[in-house]
């Protein structure tokens, strides 16, 4: 029986999937006014991410292990990569806004979801 926290992890995926991706495409259908993050619709890195993202969703919903590897290590890098863009551009006096806080908390509630006990044992295929 998999636990709560498994499916948490794969819910999070799923809403951090909307929250990138998604909004692009929504910025890609509205105006270039609209409150989303700033990830272009034609980059190779959003369809990449993208790419990513599915194929993590997909593998620890299989509960593969390979698939906890690569979340726990994509997971891991995009909190660097974005935890040092927001040390560049921001300060504790100028915070980043809602959507970049949004993200953040996704990626970090993910990987510590990801690294219970539970979830590790859940994907050992």
């Amino acid at each position: 029986m998999l636990n709560a926290r498994f499916f948490l992890a794969i819910a999070i995926a799923l809403v951090y999937l909307l929250a990138v991706p998604g909004t692009s495409l929504f910025r890609a259908a509205v105006s270039g006014d609209a409150l989303t993050l700033r990830v272009s619709f034609g980059t190779p890195m959003l369809w990449l991410t993208t790419a990513v993202i599915v194929l993590i969703i997909f593998g620890v919903w299989k509960r593969f292990a390979w698939a906890w590897w690569l979340g726990v290590a994509a997971a891991g890098f995009q909190l660097v990569r974005m935890g040092l863009w927001v040390s560049q551009h921001y300060s504790l006096s100028r915070l980043p806004g809602e959507g970049t806080l949004l993200v953040l908390g996704l990626l970090v509630s993910f990987l510590v979801l990801m690294l219970l006990p539970g979830t590790r044992m859940a994907c050992r295929r």
